[in-house]
């Protein structure tokens, strides 16, 4: 798909969600809330990537950074402790 045709295909998709919250009268705080929750899970933030729990301690880490060095990963997991 090329990136003008993908950008129209979004623009529909846009256009048609907030119809249909018009047409149904979802309340404005119902969406906006809808909204922050897929922005801070992950789900609408491309530059972060996916994330994966961190092996050994209790957080998260990019999937794609432990994948390029699993075992520069664990080489400094107890580093600085």
């Amino acid at each position: 798909m090329e990136p003008a045709t993908s950008l129209s295909a979004a623009s529909e998709t846009v256009v048609s969600a907030l119809q249909w919250v018009e047409r149904k009268k979802v309340p404005i705080i119902a969406v906006v809330v809808i909204v922050l929750l897929f922005r801070c899970c992950g789900g609408g933030n491309s530059k972060s990537g996916k994330t994966m729990k961190a092996p050994g301690r209790n957080s998260r880490i990019r999937r794609s950074d432990f994948e390029a060095s699993p075992s520069g990963y664990f080489r400094n997991l107890h580093k600085g402790r």
